[in-house]
Parts: C-alpha cells; sequence; structure tokens
C-alpha cells in the first residue's frame, strides 16, 4: 500500500514538472524566432544547413501564436538571414554581411546596411529605437548602428577565448552574450558586458556552442547549447548553477525567444520549430 502511494505521488511530481512542448514542421533550416502582439516571425537559412552560403534561397516566414503558418515565406530572397528584432512596425534580420530592415505590414525593404568585412551576422539586440547591437560570430565584433543615419561603429571586440559573439540580450545597461566557436574547436563562454565601461564578466565556467538567450519571467537566464553530435539542450542560470530544462535533445537549438509564457526554440538541424510552456 505504501509503495503504491509512493508512486502515485512520484506520478503527480514528474507529471507537474513535465515541461508542455508543441513543435512545428515543415521549415527550412530555421535559426531564429521574434514574436511580437499577434505573430511569430522565423528566419530560414534555406534548403542547405549552410549558414554562409549566398545562394538567395532563404526567407521568413509568419505565423499565428498558435504556430499556424500564415504565410511560409512572408520575406524571401535572402541568403540565409538569422537573428531578428523589431522597432514599431520594421522587422529587422542580419544576413550574413547585411543587415535588414523591412516594414512588417508591406514587406517592404527600408533598409539594406552592408556591414564592411563581416563574416557571420547572427543577432540583433535593441538598445534604444535608433540603436542595434548586431553580433558577427565570424570576426569577434559586436557592432552598434544607428538606424536614422545608416551607420555603425564597432563597439566591442572579444577575445576568442570568449568564443564568437552569437547570441545578444540587453538588459538596462548590461549586454549578455552567448558565445560559440564557428570553428567547432572549442566552443564559447556566457559572458555580460557592462554597456558603459565595456567591462566583461564571465556567468558560468562551461565552454560550449552557446547560441540564443533570453530571459525567463522571474529573470533567470536562458541560454541553448548545440550540445555534441547534435544533442542540444537549454540551460536555465540560477542560484549560480546551470540547469537543462527537461526536454528531449534539440537538434539545433538556435536563437529563441520568450513571449512571457511560452519559450520558442528553432530545431535547427530538424526543420522545426518547438513552442515551450514555462
Amino acid at each position: 500500500m505504501k509503495k503504491s502511494i509512493l508512486t502515485l505521488a512520484l506520478f503527480a511530481f514528474c507529471s507537474a514538472n513535465a515541461l508542455e512542448v508543441q513543435e512545428f514542421k515543415g521549415f527550412a533550416h530555421p535559426e531564429s524566432v521574434y514574436v511580437d502582439e499577434s505573430a511569430v516571425y522565423v528566419s530560414n537559412v534555406g534548403k542547405e544547413l549552410a549558414p554562409l552560403n549566398k545562394d538567395n534561397d532563404g526567407f521568413i516566414s509568419k505565423l499565428d501564436k498558435n504556430g499556424k503558418v500564415i504565410e511560409l515565406e512572408f520575406i524571401k530572397n535572402l541568403n540565409a538571414p538569422k537573428g531578428m528584432s523589431k522597432i514599431a512596425d520594421v522587422l529587422y534580420v542580419v544576413d550574413i554581411d547585411i543587415l535588414y530592415g523591412f516594414d512588417a505590414k508591406s514587406k517592404k525593404e527600408i533598409l539594406k546596411l552592408p556591414i564592411k568585412s563581416a563574416v557571420f551576422l547572427n543577432d540583433i539586440a535593441v538598445l534604444d529605437n535608433n540603436t542595434l547591437l548586431v553580433s558577427d560570430t565570424g570576426t569577434g565584433y559586436i557592432h552598434k548602428v544607428f538606424l536614422k543615419d545608416k551607420k555603425y561603429e564597432n563597439f566591442i571586440h572579444l577575445d576568442s577565448k570568449y568564443g564568437g559573439p552569437n547570441g545578444l540580450l540587453v538588459e538596462k545597461n548590461t549586454l549578455f552574450v552567448a558565445g560559440y566557436d564557428p570553428s567547432d574547436k572549442t566552443g564559447g563562454k556566457i559572458i555580460s558586458i557592462d554597456l558603459n565601461t565595456k567591462k566583461i564578466k564571465e556567468l558560468s565556467n562551461k565552454i560550449e556552442q552557446f547560441d540564443g538567450i533570453v530571459f525567463d519571467k522571474d529573470k533567470n537566464l536562458l541560454v541553448s547549447s548545440w550540445g555534441k553530435n547534435l544533442q542540444g539542450y537549454i540551460y536555465i542560470l540560477k542560484d549560480n548553477k546551470e540547469i537543462k530544462l527537461d526536454l528531449n535533445p534539440i537538434k539545433g537549438p538556435a536563437d529563441m525567444f520568450f513571449d512571457g509564457e511560452y519559450l520558442w526554440v528553432p530545431k535547427m538541424a530538424e526543420n522545426a520549430l518547438i513552442k515551450v510552456k514555462l
């Protein structure tokens, strides 16, 4: 009798703590997700898992908040679009060595800003309505972009020991960065950078292929890692510890988005997207 009660209690505990996951398929190596008040945008690198190929087969999909595709190729004729962000009605996206801005209603291109010597533009963080930060994983630079002037400057160059800057997240005067080693030899680190002093602080001892970085509703950092052999996962950084979310292995957890209730994660190597209730 006691064993039965214990078993039932354990089952109830596991069920209560299990994460609710929905999966959506049919994408073309999705890399980034951005969610606004009415839609979900997904950048697709293209038919091949080739994030640096200028092959003109990349596109951005538009979904509703339930994950239903509104328009698969909402914005097309890109090369390998990755990180996105949105200011008012303008959706910004980086595409290898160019920063684009598109009117999210008309789809009209309103900004095309080539970044000289860029190799692997990867993510975007918004500083204010006129200023973006853009990571270049290939060169180690994080660029500061002034939208009204259509100009940019180098904000900081990261030492290779941190990996190339991949995912970016801004909170007040702090920039959080997920590091990634594009050579696949070692990995990167999770760091914070003071936006005023540019002082760097390491937030974890782990060296992995980190990608997306977001806050949860309690302001804990969530960071995705590609792991080894495409067995990726997501860490929650809490109380100076890295705790893996209870999810099945993810093949290529890339640039995530948390909308206040759900965590949207691209499964880049599986042509799919998951929506996790947190």
